[in-house]
């Protein structure tokens, strides 16, 4: 059968039986009627992948028969065909630089919510890369704008569910009711929000987001999203 976007494949190559059955009941809820397997060593791994093509594989970096970021290059060798993602506790930005040089597609913290680790396998799925937004401000061709998501990291994560409405529209009352918090807490909030920001008005902090988002793919703004909130 011909894979298609709604019926891809996985292989999930960890050796932790919590994170494996975790994700692998992320991904078969986000994708029902996907084929996912699972293989807790790099010798199953290659099992597996010599009886079945996978479209994406995400594997963890610490693996007990092989050494860190041997494994991406391996496994770019056993499935030369697949989207190839690193997961991985390692927060590091540098472990992030040595995935690509390793020739992987992505990088997926194993601390980034469901949401966004399925809006990162949905951007694999569709053949682009995806790595965490800790990176964004390095790839940034506007000073300005990493500027601005710099700022962004600098909110609590009260303050961008409180920043996250403004932009909706959304009235004080009704930011409060949602977050169930006094409206005087949440005028507070937004006071501290524009003195980090930078910006004296709801008009100036919703442009800025618009830009921010202007910048970046769905899957990366839904990550700084998460990340903050």
């Amino acid at each position: 059968m011909t894979e298609t976007v709604s019926q891809p494949s996985f292989l999930i190559v960890d050796d932790h039986p919590l994170f494996l059955e975790a994700l692998q009941s992320a991904l078969s809820r986000g994708y029902p009627h996907a084929r996912v397997e699972v293989a807790d060593s790099m010798v199953d791994a290659r099992d597996k992948l010599s009886k079945h093509p996978f479209k994406l594989v995400l594997m963890d970096l610490r693996m007990p028969d092989v050494k860190g970021f041997e494994g991406v290059s391996q496994m770019r060798q056993y499935a030369p065909n697949s989207h190839i993602a690193v997961i991985s506790a390692a927060e590091g930005s540098e472990f992030v630089s040595k995935a690509k040089a390793s020739g992987a597609s992505g990088f997926i913290r194993k601390s980034q919510s469901r949401s966004s680790i399925l809006d990162a396998v949905a951007q694999l799925l569709d053949g682009a890369t995806s790595f965490p937004v800790a990176e964004l401000r390095e790839r940034s061709e506007d000073p300005e704008a990493a500027a601005v998501i710099d700022k962004l990291r600098q909110l609590t994560p009260q303050q961008f569910k409180v920043l996250t409405r403004v932009c909706e529209a959304k009235l004080n009352k009704q930011i409060a009711f949602e977050l169930s918090v006094t409206e005087t807490t949440i005028k507070a909030h937004v006071t501290l929000i524009f003195k980090k920001l930078g910006v004296h008005s709801r008009t100036q902090a919703v442009l800025l987001m618009q830009r921010i988002k202007a910048q970046l793919r769905d899957s990366e703004f839904g990550a700084l999203v998460a990340a903050e909130g």
